[in-house]
């Protein structure tokens, strides 16, 4: 593929002294980045201007308060709408993005009128990096297998291949970034296609408002001919620095760089015309760069805190934890780490930035990093960062400690936190289907907090509750018979105010009077070790909630923001850490014992190692 590269390049150099007032800017970051369109509660789109103002949700995830104004002034209030992400078509449509706290696909997208009427609703899954065309009639986002253009007057889908990056034009024309390559690909609805070989790999498409496409790399701005794949460069940054960012806002073009300081880094910002002449640039305060506090520690075989200081912090939710927060139950594929508005986060280990990408809007901006190459390799994930204070690129090398970016300030439930995880994957770049192949939270240090778990009746007054297996057919404790399932309630609080589950449950039954002789002799009911699939398939995830949950009107296992009640089923495990059908059959057999007392002890640890027993005496009556 060849494509001839124009000469006709305008270069432009930052003067501290010649700097100029832009008569409609964006903000910019010291990071050198805009704001995402969802990333503002104020946004002025094709006309149409939309607050938003989040609320506490009941048992949804996060509901806000819309109010959007038309062009000529007409006010629509749209109370309580579900949503993480939100954007304003031409046409005044609303279209909501709803993520699960955890970002367990599917996310949910809707498209509602001006005046809340839902139009659309769908299910996606693998969801990431939603936007609007530059014209505003068309939704553009990732999935899993393609890049999907949704026509929002038509409600027509068109499919592409899935794009490293990408962005839609008047009347639905696509330009994709080739994974893997620097290729870039002009997809019409007709179905023509014009390629172009750009240098070097582009971090931002956007189409100008007279349809011509351009393309950011690090060092310069290309303009791509349409027709004829022809590209002429019309920007480079000849700061220390480099570009990171691409607007287009009301007909004009502005670039975001981020320019080497002393101290750190400075944002900037230009807007240019279509021959690459800058007509406004602007700079921000300098942004220091944290030392690196993790330079000094030695490799023990063991990660750091990715908040600092390194040591024991808040955990919010659990690895394997039951959430639902009014969509489907999921378990929680990491740990979330609770931290404070805009605190830092810091890489864990060395490698390669992988994915910087968002399952919805503002606050499930997130990095991954994982080993060198393209082939199968693990890392880790960094989700909940403020857009605009993300300081790595995809394809960039990270050192321990490096800062990655800051938390979003959290909407609802004084919850801001960092959601860490493992990660494998293969590629060069990651697109967030991903598994999670383990429990980060036993591969960190300092784990050191010493509250124990709780167990919590069970049913009524009785410790544990009893059915027959795979039923909500509860038993009299007095009166077991037949095959029986064993529930336990139980919960851990790791150093804040929020219950999660625990890391590991066991048990025993033995004889009354006779613990010598147990006929259950500390049977591993479940240890929350397990790989998870929730940002792939599910359907190990959907398969585990039902194996290890009980969930009915007896023992309601609950997660949300609201109430945390888990209610384990000790029973369903043959002990072999692998979790599978197998499993399912288990159970107590009280038909294999003589009829009399029996103790059931169940034991908690959590992931530091505390510990707690609690025990019930029952009575086999078959």
């Amino acid at each position: 593929m060849c494509n001839r590269i124009l000469a006709t390049s305008v270069f432009f150099l930052l003067s501290h002294s010649t700097l100029l007032s832009a008569q409609e800017t964006l903000r910019i970051s010291p990071q050198g980045l805009f704001p995402a369109p969802s990333a503002v509660n104020h946004q002025d789109a094709h006309g149409w201007t939309l607050d938003v103002t989040p609320v506490t949700a009941d048992l949804t995830y996060i509901e806000s308060d819309l109010r959007l104004e038309s062009r000529n002034g007409v006010v629509h209030l749209l109370p309580g709408v579900a949503g993480t992400g939100f954007l304003v078509s031409k046409y005044g449509q609303v279209i909501t993005t709803e993520a699960t706290h955890s970002e367990a696909v599917p996310v949910r997208v809707r498209v509602l009128s001006p005046d809340g009427q839902v139009q659309l609703e769908r299910e996606v899954l693998g969801l990431t990096d939603p936007a609007l065309s530059s014209d505003g009639d068309q939704l553009v986002l990732r999935t899993r297998k393609s890049t999907t253009v949704l026509d929002l007057e038509s409600f027509e889908t068109i499919q592409y291949p899935r794009y490293a990056a990408f962005a839609v034009g008047p009347n639905g024309a696509l330009a994709g970034l080739v994974i893997g390559t620097s290729d870039v690909r002009l997809q019409d609805r007709d179905g023509s296609v014009v390629e172009a070989a750009l240098p070097e790999v582009a971090r931002r498409l956007a189409f100008a408002a007279d349809g011509t496409l351009l393309a950011l790399t690090s060092r310069t701005l290309f303009r791509i001919n349409r027709n004829t794949g022809d590209i002429t460069a019309i920007s480079s940054l000849q700061e220390d620095g480099e570009f990171r960012d691409l607007r287009v806002h009301r007909g004009e073009v502005h670039l975001g760089a981020r320019l080497a300081q002393s101290e750190g880094f400075a944002g900037y910002q230009a807007s240019i015309d279509a021959q690459g002449k800058t007509i406004s640039q602007s700079l921000t305060t300098v942004a220091a760069t944290p030392p690196n506090h993790l330079a000094s520690l030695q490799p023990r075989g063991l990660v750091p805190w990715p908040l600092a200081p390194n040591s024991q912090h808040p955990i919010g939710n659990s690895y394997g934890e039951y959430q639902n927060y009014g969509s489907s139950p999921y378990l929680h594929p990491g740990i979330d780490v609770l931290g404070n508005p805009d605190q830092q986060v810091f890489a864990v280990a060395d490698g390669v930035v992988k994915a910087v990408l968002t399952t919805s809007g503002q606050y499930h901006w997130r990095v991954a990093i994982g080993g060198p190459g393209s082939g199968t390799t693990s890392g880790h994930l960094y989700a909940h960062l403020s857009q605009s204070s993300i300081t790595v690129n995809v394809g960039d090398t990270v050192v321990k400690g490096q800062l990655l970016g800051e938390l979003v300030p959290w909407p609802t439930s004084n919850f801001t936190h960092c959601h860490f995880n493992s990660l494998e994957d293969s590629g060069n770049q990651w697109f967030g289907d991903w598994l999670v192949p383990n429990n980060v939270h036993e591969d960190l240090e300092n784990v050191n907090e010493t509250s124990v778990p709780v167990f919590e009746n069970a049913r009524g007054n009785d410790l544990f509750a009893f059915c027959r297996n795979d039923t909500s057919s509860y038993l009299n404790p007095s009166a077991l018979v037949g095959k029986v399932d064993i529930i336990a309630h139980v919960g851990d609080k790791i150093n804040s105010t929020w219950t999660c589950s625990v890391q590991t449950l066991r048990y025993s039954i033995y004889p009354a009077g006779n613990p010598g002789a147990p006929i259950v002799d500390n049977k591993l009911s479940v240890k929350f070790d397990m790989a998870l699939d929730t940002y792939g398939s599910g359907t190990i995830d959907s398969f585990l909630v039902d194996l290890l949950y009980k969930e009915d009107s007896t023992c309601n296992t609950d997660g949300d923001y609201n109430s945390r009640e888990f209610f384990h089923i000790l029973t369903n495990s043959n002990g072999d850490r692998i979790y599978d059908a197998a499993d399912e059959i288990e159970a107590w057999d009280t038909t294999a014992v003589p009829n009399g007392s029996y103790v059931v002890e169940a034991v908690a640890f959590d992931v530091a190692g505390n510990r707690a027993t609690a025990s019930m005496t029952v009575t086999v009556s078959n």
